[in-house]
């Protein structure tokens, strides 16, 4: 049970992660394509 919510909580945090990334690479393609 603990494995699993450590997976589930993981798999929230990349998923985060990754949608911060793309916001920061979506401004920054933005702020030079200008």
């Amino acid at each position: 049970m603990g494995s699993s919510l450590t997976l589930t909580l993981a798999n929230i945090f990349m998923s985060e992660w990754q949608k911060n990334i793309v916001e920061e690479q979506t401004k920054t393609g933005e702020f030079y394509g200008r």
